[in-house]
């Protein structure tokens, strides 16, 4: 059986037995006894990847999203093409396919929807960063299995350029401090959670021991995100593989060599 037939099988067995937001490249990987990468290869981006999912489960009757889930979905989609400041509630109703009495049924305003997104998805995260970083601490040429991670990551911003700076755009233009103070504490818990990671590589000897794992998660994730802007202010798709190899090699090598 090719790689793609096991994928698929696996996406077919997983829609079967869970929601859309518990399903994603690592149990579909590990379903399909694949890397993770080369399920996002065959199935694309997230968004794809949840349309396919999506399709599946209402051809088979088993959809599986509670109201309130596909309502974030919708939210996650429609603030990737409008922005934050440009996406409505009567956006993400339609996207649902629900009216906007039952957005307002869930959420107070935009703002808490937004909350509501940011805080599952980085909840998601945190559960899938472990299993990835030891995806890649595992791997015989980590150098390597980093760079088809950042690639996937440079790739998405590039197609969903709004998305990505997402959490900026609504940091700088929500009118509410509230709203700016509870985001603050969101990325705080989910540094929390970067932080010991790094701290579980230095102890198992993965990395450099010099600096606090602090300082080394915040040095990533200063990386990561630096590579949004210069990537959207300038796409240049051919050069992506490149890049993405250049940057692994500076990013592990300053990681382990003190």
């Amino acid at each position: 059986m090719s790689s793609y037939d096991k994928i698929m099988r696996a996406v077919e067995e997983l829609a079967a037995q869970y929601p859309l937001d518990q399903i994603s490249y690592s149990s579909i990987a590990k379903r399909a006894d694949v890397h993770w990468t080369t399920v996002r290869r065959q199935l694309g981006s997230k968004e794809e990847l949840q349309e396919l999912l999506s399709r599946w489960q209402e051809q088979q009757g088993k959809l599986h999203s509670d109201t309130r889930t596909r309502v974030m979905d919708a939210a996650i989609r429609v603030f990737a093409m409008h922005g934050y400041s440009g996406a409505t509630l009567d956006q993400v109703a339609l996207e649902a396919g629900q009216t906007k009495s039952v957005v307002y049924w869930h959420f107070t305003n935009k703002d808490d929807l937004y909350l509501a997104v940011c805080e599952r998805n980085l909840k998601q995260q945190a559960v899938a960063l472990p299993m990835l970083i030891q995806e890649i601490v595992q791997s015989e040429d980590r150098v390597q299995a980093l760079s088809a991670w950042l690639r996937g990551h440079m790739e998405e911003s590039i197609l969903l350029p709004r998305r990505s700076l997402l959490f900026f755009d609504v940091y700088t233009l929500s009118r509410e401090p509230e709203t700016r103070e509870k985001i603050s504490r969101l990325f705080e818990e989910f540094n929390k959670t970067v932080i010991r990671l790094f701290q579980s590589l230095q102890e198992q000897g993965m990395i450099r021991k010099d600096l606090p794992p602090h300082s080394l998660a915040v040095y990533v994730q200063t990386v990561l995100s630096g590579l949004v802007l210069p990537l959207l202010m300038e796409p240049k798709e051919r050069e992506i593989e490149e890049i993405a190899q250049d940057i692994a090699k500076l990013l592990w090598s300053s990681l382990t060599i003190a």
